[in-house]
């Protein structure tokens, strides 16, 4: 084992060719490229997803829980503390979509309603101008668009049913604030108002509620909370359930994504094949020599295995440090700009995590070893006889 190790050490740091040097350079510097780009590119796609995880959460109740017939609650009371007994924090609202109209100026947006101390939880970080109080309180985006500030009025029209059928109705409410959350579809296209206020634009008696949101400790755990809700006859889906087709398309695209530069590893494993073949070819009278002394082709095998799989480790830790100080500068600098309203966050977040490190390191590791083994076991069969006698 000490004479493998040794001739391992010596073929890597003084192995006497100038040839085989650069060849093994370049496969340390082409697996460190692919390496620092696998950890840069899932990075990317897990922060993408953890950010729109988080950012979503921004003013998403945990659970949207309704009537078994589809119909307005009328015990609120009495369904709140029920669901108070399952740990969850409820809150009546209502969530639909209406007309906004301030002179000319006419837009569909969504109207959400629920009581002003859930308001002010969620709000309290992200106002711009005004306060939270009873009336309207609208994004920046949709203020800016109907040239209003904390003090205009706007009038919200909404669909009613009425003795004469459906027929839409408007109601004049005070703007009293302006939000700002990063995310276009609240800042676009969102109007919040106290449930009071609510329930007059939508023409609701005092004890009518269509929709609870539920808030549980635990936001990742609200499916869990939801199976519990439906077990006691209530209609319930939880914000995972909700944006299920985006987490969907964000990890089949980052396994794709992933896959498809992980062939940048398996083409770098050429030069490690290139490298211990010129090795082998090099060494040719020291292999014969070998064999003379005793070493089995196992010996052999395992020497210039080991010597591949040394540039693969050399080539991963260094792919690691690039990688891992790249994603760290972009990251915390914002140094890659995207529009907001296509993709709801405003820079490119790259947040790797162990657990894919760990799995790019152990794949560079195994690809590194593959490659060198082909050409190693190919030298092993060398007879020392026509080693020695080719270079006498």
């Amino acid at each position: 084992m000490g004479a493998r190790l040794f001739l391992i050490r010596k073929y890597i740091f003084t192995s006497g060719s100038k040839v085989v040097s650069i060849f093994a350079l370049l496969s340390v510097l082409s697996i460190a490229l692919g390496v620092s780009i696998l950890i840069i590119v899932t990075g990317i796609m897990n922060g993408f997803q953890s950010e729109l995880k988080r950012r979503i959460l921004i003013l998403q109740p945990h659970l949207h829980i309704t009537h078994p017939m589809g119909i307005p609650f009328r015990d609120v009371d009495g369904v709140m503390k029920e669901l108070k007994g399952l740990g969850i924090d409820p809150s009546p609202a209502i969530l639909t979509k209406v007309i906004v109209r301030q002179g000319n100026t006419l837009d569909g947006v969504v109207l959400r309603s629920q009581d002003l101390q859930h308001i002010r939880r969620e709000l309290k970080d992200y106002m711009v101008m005004g306060k939270i109080d009873t009336g309207a309180i609208i994004g920046t985006s949709l203020a800016s668009r109907l040239g209003v500030d904390p003090g205009f009025t706007i009038e919200i029209v909404s669909l009613r049913q009425t003795p004469f059928g459906p027929q839409m109705v408007p109601y004049k409410v005070k703007v009293v604030g302006v939000f700002e959350t990063g995310l276009m579809m609240h800042d676009d296209q969102t109007i919040i108002v106290d449930i009071n206020t609510g329930r007059k634009i939508m023409g609701l008696k005092d004890d009518e509620t269509p929709l609870i949101f539920g808030y549980v400790p635990n936001p990742y755990e609200a499916g869990k909370y939801c199976r519990e809700v439906v077990k006691h006859n209530y209609g319930c889906t939880s914000w995972q359930s909700i944006n299920r087709t985006l987490f969907t398309a964000l990890k089949m695209e980052r396994l794709a994504i992933s896959l498809s530069f992980a062939l940048i590893l398996i083409i770098s494993a050429i030069n490690v094949v290139v490298s211990i073949t010129m090795l082998t070819l090099e060494k040719r009278w020291e292999i014969g020599l070998m064999k003379a002394l005793g070493f089995t082709k196992w010996d052999v095998t395992s020497v210039f295995t080991g010597v591949g799989g040394i540039l693969g480790i050399l080539g991963a830790l260094l792919g690691s440090v690039f990688g891992w100080a790249i994603s760290y500068v972009t990251d915390t600098y914002r140094l890659v700009k995207i529009p907001a309203d296509v993709y709801m966050i405003d820079y490119v977040p790259i947040k790797p995590q162990v657990s894919d490190w760990i799995v790019i390191m152990v794949l560079t590791l195994v690809i590194s070893l593959l490659a060198a083994y082909i050409p190693a076991v190919i030298a092993a069969r060398l007879k020392p006889v026509d080693a020695l006698r080719k270079v006498v």
